[in-house]
Parts: structure tokens; C-alpha cells; sequence
């Protein structure tokens, strides 16, 4: 009877085997370039928190505009420029400023960029049911056609953040 914790001289040869796992070496090298990609990603996506920012913002004045034209016979929006956006009411008794600014109009961080698409003109309307229409309404009464299309806005650092206003609903997510 052979002894416990021995080998036999049979087909082993006398061979210890070797209990399988990774070596401290192993793991640590695992866990270096796990790391440095963690750098490199959480580097691409904080290189991005302007036109993050900007973005929110734009929302945050999109939605003020869509709530003054729900509280107004007149449409209220926001009209896009190189390099900016401004509030635009076409009441005639109102000032249009933005919330918390002493202006109607924000100026967009250094390197961050504005384009839009699917607009009819440089501007995003709202009537008075809060849905985004083609043109301002500049008359007691008056009416404007419906978009039928989605408006966005792409705002750009290093990569782009889309803003998006629903047709008929004038939702913003």
C-alpha cells in the first residue's frame, strides 16, 4: 500500500502536478491594463462634460419656452445662432429673459458647438398648447402649422449630445 502524499512510479513517472490558478504576477498584470483603459474611457467621457452641460441647459430653456407659450396667446422659443441660443417671445407686452440670467441670450462654453436640424428656420417654436409649430404666431388668434418632423439639436464638444423636441407633443427628453 503506498503511502499517502507519495506518487507511485507508475504512469506519472513520479511527477507532482501542479495545482491550477493565476500567480500574483498574473493578477497584477490584469489588473495594470485594466486600469489604463479605465483611464483612457473615463478620460474620453470627462472630456465631454461641456457640451453635457450645455445641453441640459438648452432643455432647461426649451422647456421654459414651451411653458411661457402655454401661459401666453402668443409663441415663445428658442432661436439658434453661432455660438449661442435666445429666448424669443413674440408678446409684445413681455420681456424675454432667461431663467436666473439678466439677458435672453447664453452664450455656449469655449469649444462647444450648436447645429440643428429639421427646424424651417433658425428657431424652435411653441403654441399654446405647448407643441412646437413652424412659425411664430404674432396675432391675438393667430395660428401656426404643427412640426411634423423631429427638431434637434446637436450640441458638440468632442462628440455630440442630441436635444430632441417630439412633433405635436413638443416632448423633450
Amino acid at each position: 500500500m503506498a503511502a499517502q502524499g507519495k506518487t507511485s512510479g507508475g504512469m506519472g513517472g513520479g511527477r507532482r502536478t501542479r495545482a491550477s490558478g493565476f500567480t500574483l504576477v498574473e493578477v497584477v498584470c490584469v489588473l495594470v491594463v485594466v486600469g489604463i483603459l479605465a483611464v483612457f474611457v473615463g478620460n474620453h467621457l470627462l472630456n465631454n462634460n461641456k457640451a453635457i452641460a450645455e445641453a441640459d441647459a438648452l432643455k432647461a430653456a426649451l422647456r421654459y419656452a414651451q411653458t411661457r407659450a402655454m401661459a401666453d396667446v402668443y409663441t415663445w422659443g428658442i432661436r439658434f445662432s453661432a455660438g449661442s441660443y435666445t429666448l424669443v417671445g413674440n408678446n409684445p407686452n413681455v420681456t424675454a429673459l432667461l431663467p436666473y440670467q439678466s439677458t435672453a441670450t447664453r452664450t455656449l462654453s469655449s469649444g462647444v458647438q450648436i447645429s440643428t436640424s429639421g427646424l424651417t428656420s433658425s428657431t424652435i417654436y411653441f403654441d399654446w398648447r405647448g407643441q412646437p409649430v413652424t412659425a411664430a404666431i404674432t396675432a391675438i388668434g393667430g395660428t401656426s402649422t404643427p412640426a411634423t418632423a423631429n427638431q434637434t439639436v446637436t450640441v458638440t464638444e468632442r462628440s455630440g449630445v442630441t436635444v430632441t423636441v417630439t412633433p405635436y407633443t413638443g416632448f423633450i427628453p
